[in-house]
């Protein structure tokens, strides 16, 4: 089975709560653009000093605080457009009683809640590329995003055995596009917490 997995990031989240008891390092600030922000958690295991980072992605107000937007980013890079910031977040799920994480798209206008938008960006590519989308969902890895000749360019990394699905496919959004698909989960969505953190967002129930 040809899967793609992001193994600090996963990791991170995964033994976040051991963290609590070891040591906290420093945080180490990233400005990007427009008030957005990385935000590295190191952290150092208190049984094997083994340490590992978790990234937040957050908004430095006007009064020099940090506000937190989405708590675990999954590693790849996020694309700023004005006030517009898309990223690609941990969102944490239930599996046999555990919490287990994967990583969703994300849009986001601050102080506006994130809209998860990974699903109404799986039903463009699907119809760009006449493929069932109960299978495409299942088969989704991970999304990546950048910006490219003044647009969204998102390229999908997917998992199967089928020879006739492809490993990684991509897919090019204006961003009037993109202003569509967001007013689509604004619309359909409901206010939600993701299950690990409790971060609130909206999210939309394909």
């Amino acid at each position: 089975m040809k899967r793609i997995r992001s193994s600090i990031c996963r990791l991170g989240l995964v033994f976040a709560g051991l963290a609590l008891a070891g040591c906290q390092s420093p945080k180490i600030i990233t400005p990007l653009r427009n008030g957005y922000q990385e935000v590295a958690h190191p952290a150092r295991f208190a049984s094997d000093e083994s340490e590992f980072t978790r990234v937040s992605f957050e908004y430095l107000g006007k009064d020099g605080k940090s506000i937190l937007i989405w708590p675990a980013l999954y590693g790849v890079s996020e694309v700023i457009q004005g006030e517009l910031a898309i990223f690609v977040g941990d969102k944490a799920a239930i599996d046999d009683g555990d919490h287990v994480t994967h990583p969703r798209l994300f849009a986001v206008k601050y102080p506006e809640l994130p809209l998860d938008i990974t699903d109404e960006v799986l039903w463009r590519w699907k119809t760009a590329n006449r493929q069932d989308f109960a299978k495409t969902l299942e088969r989704f890895s991970l999304v990546s995003p950048e910006e490219k000749n003044g647009q969204l360019e998102l390229q999908f990394e997917f998992y199967s055995d089928d020879k006739d699905w492809p490993d990684k496919s991509t897919l090019s959004l204006s961003w009037n596009q993109v202003a569509e698909i967001m007013r689509a989960v604004k619309t359909k969505g409901v206010p939600e917490k993701d299950l690990r953190w409790h971060t609130p967002f909206i999210g939309e129930k394909f």
